[in-house]
């Protein structure tokens, strides 16, 4: 093992325990919606996405997933194939196109979106109430920073700190 020593040890990263639990947490709602309507983590995000922010172009929605443009289109072709979303010409530009969910869409979002609320009840049970606002406000706040001050410098600016 390196003995060199990390001013902060890695498991109090903040980034790291998000990813941690992030990907603890997928692992533990994927296979639902894997099994009961054979959608991928990617299809089910933008499905999500496109319920919450609809009409969306891909170049939004993979904004609002961050994913990058490749698995937004993948996940874009899955959930038309699968009559979940249409993909309509945006009228106003026609190199653009507008997703939307379908009836068939909306029904599996809410069977999915019913079985993660639980999943995420159960989970922010751990906290009282005035917890899970700090915990809310905390969030909004790093995501703030990470957007407004961090990612607008670039990454190389850090190497020189």
């Amino acid at each position: 093992m390196n003995n060199t020593r990390a001013s902060i040890p890695l498991e109090d990263w903040v980034g790291y325990r998000f990813g941690l639990i992030a990907a603890r947490l997928g692992n533990f709602i994927a296979p639902m919606y894997a099994s009961r309507h054979d959608l991928t983590i990617p299809a089910w995000r933008s499905l999500a996405v496109i319920a919450r922010y609809q009409p969306l172009t891909a170049k939004q929605l993979a904004t609002l997933t961050s994913s990058d443009a490749f698995k937004v289109a993948r996940a874009i072709e899955l959930l038309v194939r699968r009559g979940l979303i249409r993909r309509d010409v945006d009228k106003s530009d026609r190199r653009r196109a507008s997703l939307r969910l379908t009836a068939e869409g909306r029904k599996v979002y809410k069977d999915i979106e019913k079985f993660a609320v639980r999943v995420e009840r159960e989970l922010t049970a751990a906290l009282d109430a005035g917890e899970l606002a700090s915990l809310r406000q905390s969030l909004d706040k790093l995501d703030q920073q990470l957007e407004s001050r961090i990612k607008v410098q670039g990454w190389e600016r850090f190497l020189k700190r």
